[in-house]
């Protein structure tokens, strides 16, 4: 549930990349003499080179252009489409040797965090979809927009020129993948060893700097034909380049384990690779986050407004960063950032889990606040999270009146509480309404409008407002056309924490309709007022104008006790009266009536009620 400014007054340019297709299938582009020449591994993605750019494939499988593009920093799929990408890009032929391993390494990231993208890598023997059939990596989700890395093997069927694709399948309405590097090694010799097994990296304890590699060495070699005998078994941080041991014969099919003493503060990436007579045989490659890690968020926070101040408090960090790495409670400082009504930093380097702003001492009226919240380690700062957002200042003393005269607002600020719904619906304040054509119900070029494209759920929510003793009510004008279209009036006693319902409202017609609800149950309280729209189909607007808030004219100066009247449970009781009795809610409103010498007997609903016969009034709470 977001909330946002009304009447902030923001342009936002929609920027939208879109790539020119290239064709549903075939050459992005054509080299010089050499363009087909067969690639014999290793072999390494020049992405700088624009003629080994060109050497790739790329098939539109979908047609809806959006599909594959290079670039000097990356290959980029555009999946901001309305179909579900099919989107191919297939590398040139690359010779590889029957019943020989390689390892293939691959690089990419996504454009926006909340979008994952998705591809396969798959062989084959042609550049063409159909042709591309062997799976080298199953489905891989790329769900950061900072790099991320894997590592898999492909053993060749047979000797050939083989074709490998990454296939984009990311949902619709994405945004873009990218491929950033790939690599295929050479050969594995067909007698050297398997791979190591059961690999696994554990880093040192509450953000040691140590890591303990663990595996068990193979018992077959690399064409499945029984190990008889390794010569060594290396293992390598490839994050700094070191080697960390090199273990000289050790016994097929054993566990073993070494330690790395000198890992880097983050992501430490471990190669093993057994040796035999025959070569270097399969690397195994993982992964661990060594050291003190960048805290996660750490939670929706809250403030509370004691005089000129807001004291902030928020959630204790998790002692497990952002990459599963550890971190230490007792060492992490916050930084503090007002989102609104000035976007600023306020605070660094605070301890603990609250803190007290006094900046907003000299604000007059009321204005919109929210904070986020920002932990941060030695390993860098977390994403931030935000505070409670509502109204801080002084309530607007009542009775009072916003009519938007002049699209314009007496009392600021009003906000929108957004519970479904894009940027094409929200509350607006306009001059008057063009679909269909309405003016102001007092005629003063001023009245609030929930507008929507499609669908949308949105909740206009005034200021605070300081409601007497003297009981209150609200009253409003309200246009709602469409059958379909729902209006809730919601009051709130604590700055927007909690709603409470007041009233509804359906289907008035093409004209303004006068509501009046009773606020009596809030009289000294200070409250907000939420007008929360339903919109379900396009343009079918809810109109509101002319909102007051008034202390009741009831007629009825004081109240005295009637000593004959009974109230047994619900219902009210009394024997024949001289004078008419005459039963009012607190809003006026009369609720029954009794003629002269009748005797009463009128159940009531839960409320508070005046009850007057003659001259004695009696004041009734009903629960």
């Amino acid at each position: 549930m977001n909330k946002k400014l009304l009447l902030l007054s923001l342009t936002v340019a929609a920027c939208t990349l879109q790539a020119s297709a290239i064709g549903t299938s075939g050459r992005a582009g054509r080299a010089a003499a050499g363009d087909d020449d067969i690639i014999t591994p290793p072999y390494t993605l020049n992405l700088k080179s624009e003629t080994e750019r060109a050497r790739y494939t790329i098939i539109d499988a979908n047609g809806d252009g959006n599909t594959w593009v290079g670039y000097s920093f990356a290959f980029r799929c555009y999946t901001q489409g309305e179909l579900p990408a099919d989107d191919w890009l297939v590398s040139p032929g690359i010779a590889l040797t029957q019943g020989s391993t390689y390892t293939i390494t691959f690089k990419g990231h996504n454009r926006q965090s909340d979008k994952p993208e998705v591809y396969t890598l798959l062989a084959g023997s042609k550049p063409e979809a159909a042709a591309l059939t062997d799976t080298v990596a199953p489905t891989v989700t790329f769900t950061a927009v900072e790099t991320e890395e894997y590592t898999t093997t492909y053993r060749a069927p047979s000797t050939g020129v083989y074709y490998f694709g990454f296939h984009c399948t990311s949902p619709a309405a994405s945004a873009s993948a990218y491929l950033e590097a790939w690599s295929i090694s050479a050969p594995a010799g067909k007698a050297s060893p398997d791979s190591v097994t059961a690999l696994q990296v554990t880093a040192g304890a509450r953000g040691q700097m140590s890591a303990t590699i663990a595996f068990t060495t193979p018992v077959k070699n690399a064409d499945g034909s029984a190990l008889t005998q390794i010569a060594t078994a290396t293992v390598t941080n490839l994050t700094t380049g070191n080697t960390v041991a090199t273990l000289t014969a050790p016994q097929a099919g054993t566990p073993l384990s070494v330690t790395d003493q000198a890992p880097v503060n983050g992501n430490n990436k471990y190669r093993v690779v057994c040796a035999s007579a025959a070569g270097e045989g399969i690397p195994a490659e993982a992964s661990a986050y060594v050291g003190i890690d960048t805290p996660l968020p750490v939670g929706r926070g809250n403030w509370t407004q004691q005089g000129t101040k807001a004291v902030l408090t928020w959630p204790a960090v998790s002692t497990t960063g952002v990459h599963g790495g550890y971190v230490n409670p007792d060492e992490v400082t916050y930084k503090i950032a007002m989102m609104s009504p000035e976007p600023q930093v306020i605070a660094t380097g605070v301890k603990g889990t609250t803190y007290t702003d006094a900046t907003l001492a000299t604000l007059q009226g009321q204005t919109f606040l929210y904070y986020a919240v920002y932990p941060v380690s030695k390993a860098g700062t977390g994403g931030g999270s935000p505070t409670f957002s509502g109204t801080f200042g002084t309530p607007f003393a009542t009775p009072a009146t916003e009519s938007f005269a002049g699209a314009q607002l007496t009392h600021s600020p009003w906000y929108v509480v957004d519970y479904a719904g894009d940027e094409n619906s929200s509350w607006d304040i306009v001059a008057q309404s063009t679909s269909p054509a309405m003016q102001p119900q007092d005629s003063d070029g001023g009245m609030a409008v929930m507008h929507t494209a499609d669908d949308g759920d949105h909740m206009l929510t005034s200021p605070m407002f300081a409601l007497g003793s003297a009981v209150s009510q609200l009253k409003f004008y309200v246009n709602n056309y469409a059958f379909d279209n729902r209006l809730r009036v919601f009051i709130s006693d604590d700055r927007g924490h909690s709603w409470t319902q007041l009233h509804e409202v359906g289907m008035t017609g093409k004209t303004w309709e006068e509501r009046t609800v009773d606020l009596a149950d809030y009289a000294g309280k200070t409250v907000n007022i939420g007008f929360r729209g339903e919109v379900l189909a396009y343009n079918n607007p809810i109109m509101l104008d002319n909102i007051s808030i008034a202390t009741t004219q009831s007629g009825i100066t004081a109240t005295t006790t009637a000593p004959q009247l009974r109230l047994n449970g619900r219902t009210l009781t009394a024997p024949a009266q001289q004078h008419r009795l005459t039963v009012y809610s607190t809003s006026g409103q009369t609720v029954a009536t009794v003629a002269p010498g009748q005797p009463v007997d009128v159940t009531l609903a839960p409320g508070i009620y005046l009850v007057r016969t003659g001259a004695v009034t009696t004041k009734l709470a009903v629960r």
